[in-house]
């Protein structure tokens, strides 16, 4: 049985206030920070409803990105934002996906916390699962600035048609979770409950992609 939390704890409020103090500053001051917390509060309650302790999570933890995840949802919904600047959300997202799924990997396995050639490696891993997410998040956008030199033109062609090809490869459900994120814009939680599976299990679904990506991405 969860834990009853009382959202209006100050703990709690000092928590989605920093977030979304944060958020605004990331996104160049959109949207109002009373509206942002509460967008974030409604994330609370979220991670309250979801939260699972027998994964080794903190709760604060498992609520940061759920609370961050809601405030940035509304800056989506809510403001009118260039073509660049929801490049900027869909890349926020992805990295907070690739950094929640090492904070439950860490908080499932202490060895972790502890070993320094665990710890390396994870770093490492982790690097590299960020590079390949700002990859596609590049690649699923019309990029208005085109080479001017033909070669280089080619090349990128070429590379992009390889990368939508090693994304085509993708097993059905990392398929699903890539194109619908990153090529069509779409809610991470949404694509998610289209393939019927949580959040926190997409982010495994996602992690693992973006492992099988990541030896493409290194040919370039």
């Amino acid at each position: 049985m969860k834990p009853a939390r009382d959202i209006e704890d100050d703990q709690y409020v000092a928590l989605v206030r920093s977030i979304a103090t944060k958020v605004r500053l990331e996104f160049d001051g959109a949207g109002d920070l009373d509206d942002l917390m509460g967008a974030g509060f409604l994330g609370l309650v979220e991670a309250q409803a979801r939260y699972d302790a027998s994964r080794g999570v903190q709760f604060t933890t498992f609520a940061y990105y759920r609370i961050r995840g809601a405030m940035i949802d509304y800056v989506r919904k809510s403001t009118n934002l260039s073509r660049r600047a929801y490049a900027r959300i869909r890349l926020a997202e992805s990295a907070d996906l690739v950094a929640e799924e090492v904070a439950e990997l860490r908080g499932a396995e202490p060895a972790i916390r502890t070993d320094l050639a665990t710890t390396v490696a994870t770093i490492d891993d982790t690097i590299h699962k960020f590079s390949t997410a700002y990859i596609l998040t590049c690649l699923g956008q019309d990029d208005e600035s085109q080479p001017v030199n033909p070669e280089a033109a080619l090349v990128d062609r070429e590379f992009v048609t390889r990368m939508r090809s090693a994304v085509e490869a993708l097993p059905d459900r990392e398929k699903a979770l890539v194109m619908g994120h990153y090529f069509e814009g779409r809610r991470f939680d949404e694509v998610a409950d289209e393939i019927g599976v949580s959040k926190s299990w997409a982010c495994r679904i996602h992690a693992k992609a973006l492992t099988r990506l990541r030896g493409q991405f290194s040919q370039r």
